[in-house]
């Protein structure tokens, strides 16, 4: 699979079309029209910025022999999954697994939704 068939299933899988793609890199569409053809190489510096734009490694654009993405499969998340993530980051994972299965803080302090209830 050459380079311009891994961009072409790259946008696809990240939900970018090429007026998108053009936008993000600050060029014109028909300047990515003829790199997402196949029909023209990019320079190594527009190449860099793909490859940053898709989430991929420069070698994995510019070797016909790499045939998988490195980093794996990509997922989409959904709002709540985000707003969970950003709560695990802001917690710490340990307290947010506690906090998440309803463990009492080690502490020995009550919550201010236990004192609440008493």
């Amino acid at each position: 699979m050459g380079y311009a068939d891994k961009l072409q299933r790259l946008c696809a899988l990240r939900g970018l079309d090429q007026s998108a793609l053009a936008q993000r890199l600050n060029r014109s569409k028909s300047s990515m029209s003829r790199i997402l053809s196949g029909a023209q190489e990019p320079k190594l510096s527009l190449a860099h910025a793909l490859a940053k734009a898709l989430g991929v490694s420069l070698d994995y654009l510019a070797d016909d022999s790499l045939q998988t993405e490195p980093n794996g499969e990509w997922v989409m998340l959904t709002e709540d999954e985000v707003a969970i993530l950003k709560i695990v980051r802001r917690l710490g994972s340990s307290a947010a697994i506690d906090r998440l299965l309803v463990v009492p803080p080690q502490n020995g302090n009550r919550s201010n939704h236990a004192d609440s209830a008493s």
